[in-house]
């Protein structure tokens, strides 16, 4: 097996703002738990798990200390590496000697990473790169490889202005043997990627394989793309089904989390998320939406194609739709939250907000 894997999460999260100012992308929850829990429990499959962070790294740990103890090590970065920078951070700083697996720390997949390792070694190959096929106009997004017929890329392009004949993009789960992590160059003044300068560099001296996933994968690096990583888990977790309290009417699929209260005359779903601790009142609507934990809705809310932050309020007869609104926020009685519009956290809201509006 993999001697570390390297789960990478120290980036800054600009597309999430407001909701990351206070809440580091790979602590965004999905179903409840963080990103970055469901791929530490695939990496410790194949290696010790190993994080590199930044941001809101105090956050990081205390979550990490709490979950998982002394399973996990974290070694945070004195400035922004970028995710090159950041391995070779990792393994200068334990003194790295066998191969290793890299992952992004901010991305909701059920890709196996042992089933990456094996196909690595079935192939004998020096790199590896997990690729995820992407709507051909959003290739420009992402890495974009082209395969031969035996998985061996042919060609990689990060982020092409046009069309390469592939949409075959890099999903963030790397496996490099101990040639190639020798190879990686060292990082200058600025940040170090590894699709931009480690990728280019090893495959004039290795055969890096790709191999293909078919199944869930999302960069929540956007507020639509969070949403939709939480309600494709939806659709694949058959037992997040309440049971309907009583008076309540559950349109599936929902996920309800622990030590949650619903009012009587609500109702909740299609592609409901309700973070552990809230309470909802009497004749609430939630439907195409995340509510974090602790969130309180009081009688007669209504949210809909939005993404609450943890322990806000909203008052009675609110309405939220298609809106962010961050972490710690009062939304009195009856005020409007427009389409498009951003609250940012721990603050007081008595007036409607426009659509398309963002009070910081």
């Amino acid at each position: 097996m993999a001697e570390y894997g390297i789960i990478l999460a120290g980036g800054f999260a600009t597309r999430l703002r407001p909701l990351s100012y206070t809440k580091p992308k790979p602590l965004f929850p999905v179903l409840g738990k963080p990103v970055i829990d469901w791929i530490i429990e695939k990496v410790v499959e194949i290696a010790e798990p190993v994080i590199s962070a930044r941001y809101l790294s105090s956050m990081i740990r205390s979550h990490v200390a709490s979950k998982w103890g002394g399973r996990v090590r974290i070694v945070e970065e004195d400035r922004p590496l970028g995710d090159g920078g950041a391995v070779v951070n990792v393994v200068k700083s334990l003194g790295v000697k066998g191969a290793i697996t890299v992952a992004n720390g901010d991305v909701f997949t059920d890709i196996s990473i042992k089933d990456v390792w094996e196909f690595h070694k079935r192939k004998g190959a020096a790199v590896t790169i997990a690729l995820v096929e992407v709507p051909p106009e959003e290739v420009s997004r992402f890495g974009i490889a082209l395969l031969e017929d035996d998985g061996r890329i042919a060609r990689f392009v990060e982020k092409p202005k046009e069309p390469v004949g592939s949409n075959l993009a890099n999903a963030g789960v790397y496996i490099f043997e101990p040639e190639a992590v020798a190879e990686f160059p060292e990082p200058n003044a600025g940040e170090l990627k590894i699709a931009r300068h480690i990728i280019p560099r090893l495959m004039e001296k290795f055969d890096i394989y790709g191999y293909v996933h078919k199944g869930l994968w999302f960069d929540i690096g956007t507020h639509i793309d969070y949403l939709k990583a939480n309600f494709a888990a939806l659709d694949k977790c058959g037992s997040c089904r309440p049971a309907a309290p009583s008076g309540v009417k559950i349109i599936p699929p929902v996920y309800i989390g622990e030590d949650v209260a619903i009012g009587p005359g609500s109702v909740v779903g299609p592609y409901a998320v309700i973070g552990r601790g809230s309470k909802l009142g009497p004749s609430v609507r939630i439907k195409e939406s995340v509510l974090m934990d602790g969130v309180v809705a009081e009688a007669g809310a209504y949210i809909a194609k939005s993404i609450i932050g943890d322990v806000v309020v909203l008052g009675r007869w609110t309405r939220a739709v298609e809106a962010v609104i961050a972490d710690g926020v009062y939304v009195r009685d009856e005020i409007y939250v427009g389409k498009g519009a951003a609250i940012g956290p721990n603050r007081e809201v008595d007036q409607d907000v426009k659509d398309g509006e963002v009070l910081p």
